[in-house]
């Protein structure tokens, strides 16, 4: 995947989810539009038609239909973390986790180079088969404990999270010991995972322990949300702001905020995209790689927006990695703002950037689950 011809490669992945998900070839009748016809070049990707996340959640009981292949042909569920107990589930097969590994292993921010990792999620195999059922006889796992399990973790790796019965815990003993072991050594290491869970971590620690200095060689990589101050049992009672995260996690741990790093991913995407924390907008600045495109679209019109500044619902446009369900064109309840179209204005990489501003409460979510209800027809 050295060179890529994105829109040629979206434009196949497209055709094919058309001819073989009933469901999203009923959304484009209804909408006018034939991928083989209409998606003539990039500017055309605007009108592409789009299934929203709302559709993947296990309440609206549409998972299934929204599969490429049949069941059978599948090698497990995905499924999200959810403190709504509502997650999202999506049919895969290996070779698209596979897919992902390499996106993964070309994006330099997301590679270990570390000797040690201090990682605040389960164990891989414990993560994916953590809360596990079984669907049209295929399991679910987890779409984290997927991440999880392609990451190239350095043998130095701590999980801190365990299992306890039908709960999770943290290992608070083993962070501290963490901390205290790096403490002005300057080592290559890096503390990964759970936005929330690291966060209130540092917290607690902060009660009876000293601020420590882990150095310039030190990462902080967050990834899998939290932002809105939830994750799975654990509430803030209000949103986090990614400045205070990086503000206080950076006094307390001694690492420098241009060192912090955060992913953006969801279940029924098949690329992350990886932000770097900007002191100067206070926020992240994510990136969108050569693999993927993001269109940010207008709360009431939905309309595409492409200027500095726009801010809209995030949809996510995967080309790859989406063989086995109806992933090509995702439209996110996430709100997005456009850094720049071309370059990011703070480390120059000439690739779109943007900033991810938080979910879409009341009646604007409402607006975007409603966009689409394909049920009837099917």
């Amino acid at each position: 995947m050295e060179r890529v011809n994105f829109f040629m490669d979206y434009k196949k992945n497209l055709v094919q989810q058309y001819n073989q998900c009933a469901a999203y070839k009923l959304l484009c009748d209804n909408q006018g539009f034939n991928p083989s016809i209409n998606l003539k070049s990039e500017n055309d990707m605007d009108e592409v038609p789009y299934f929203t996340t709302t559709l993947f959640k296990k309440s609206h009981g549409l998972f299934k239909d929204l599969l490429r292949v049949p069941a059978d042909k599948l090698d497990k569920w995905t499924v999200s973390s959810s403190t709504s107990g509502d997650p999202s589930i999506v049919g895969r097969r290996t070779k698209d986790i596979i897919k992902i590994k390499e996106f993964i292993e070309r994006e330099k921010s997301l590679k270990s180079l570390n000797d040690y990792d201090c990682v605040f999620y389960p164990e891989p195999e414990v993560m994916k088969k953590y809360k596990s059922q079984v669907i049209l006889g295929k399991s679910t796992e987890s779409y984290i404990g997927n991440m999880l399990d392609i990451f190239n973790f350095s043998e130095n790796t701590i999980f801190l999270i365990k299992p306890d019965k039908e709960d999770l815990t943290i290992d608070m003993d083993s962070f501290k010991a963490f901390l205290e072991d790096h403490n002005n050594m300057d080592h290559n290491l890096s503390i990964r995972g759970s936005t929330i869970l690291l966060f209130d971590s540092v917290n607690k620690l902060k009660d009876n322990m000293k601020p420590v200095k882990l150095g310039k060689n030190a990462i902080i990589h967050t990834g899998g949300g939290g932002w809105d101050g939830k994750k799975g049992n654990l509430s803030m009672g209000s949103a986090l702001r990614r400045q205070d995260f990086v503000e206080i996690v950076s006094e307390f741990l001694g690492v420098p905020k241009e060192n912090f790093v955060d992913s953006y991913s969801f279940t029924e995407n098949s690329f992350p995209i990886t932000g770097h924390y900007s002191k100067e907008y206070k926020d992240y600045l994510f990136h969108i790689p050569t693999w993927g495109r993001v269109m940010i679209r207008d709360i009431k019109t939905l309309k595409p927006l492409k200027n500095e500044g726009d801010k809209g619902f995030i949809q996510m446009l995967n080309a790859y990695g989406t063989s086995a369900f109806a992933g090509a064109s995702i439209l996110v309840d996430d709100i997005g703002e456009i850094v720049s179209m071309e370059e990011c204005p703070e480390c120059g990489s000439k690739l779109m950037t943007i900033r991810i501003l938080g979910r879409v409460k009341g009646s604007e979510a409402k607006g975007c689950g409603a966009t689409l209800n394909v049920k009837e027809g099917i």
